[in-house]
Order: structure tokens, then C-alpha cells, then sequence
């Protein structure tokens, strides 16, 4: 649904499944499961249907709400390795 989302938990924040964690206007959304806050729209935020508003990290561990996960990160430097071999592999003239 389309609205104006309101909350007042933050990122890192301990939820349980069934916990109101937000309202798009008049609006409860609830916590699927229980875990800790990893992303949540900010605050008075007009979003649009279909908005990913909340994301829920099942681990628990506070710790793991910030920066890049494990998936993404291994995804990124294999990207950074494809990157350096192509480089590599250009002839000596053809590089900046």
C-alpha cells in the first residue's frame, strides 16, 4: 500500500514476530519473524505499494545489522578479482 510510513524503531533494534514495528497510515505492519531490525524506512516517509520497508535479520546479533553482509561481500571481491585479471590480460600500451 501507498502512504506515509511511521516508526519509531531504529536499525539494530531486537523485534519479535507479531511486534507492530511500523504503520503506513492507519496501517499495522507487523514483524514476519523475529530477529534484529537490518533495514527500515526512516520515519515519515511517504512510500509507494509494493516498498520494501522493513528487513529483519533472523540471526539476532545486532552486530550483524551494519555494513555489507558475508554474500555480498564475497560477491564484490570476486567482481574486484574479475576486474584485476581483465586488466592484467590488456597489453602494456592499452592501459590508462
Amino acid at each position: 500500500m501507498a502512504g506515509t510510513l511511521f516508526t519509531a524503531y531504529t536499525i539494530g533494534q531486537q523485534v519479535a514476530a507479531g511486534e507492530i514495528i511500523a504503520r503506513i497510515d492507519v496501517t499495522s505492519l507487523t514483524a514476519p519473524l523475529s530477529g534484529v531490525l537490518r533495514g527500515l524506512t526512516h520515519d515519515g516517509v511517504l512510500v509507494a505499494a509494493g516498498t520494501k520497508v522493513i528487513e529483519i535479520d533472523p540471526r539476532g546479533d545486532p552486530a550483524l545489522a551494519r555494513g555489507i553482509g558475508e554474500r555480498p561481500a564475497r560477491i564484490a571481491d570476486g567482481v574486484l578479482c574479475a576486474i584485476d585479471a581483465a586488466l592484467r590480460s590488456l597489453p602494456q600500451h592499452g592501459r590508462m
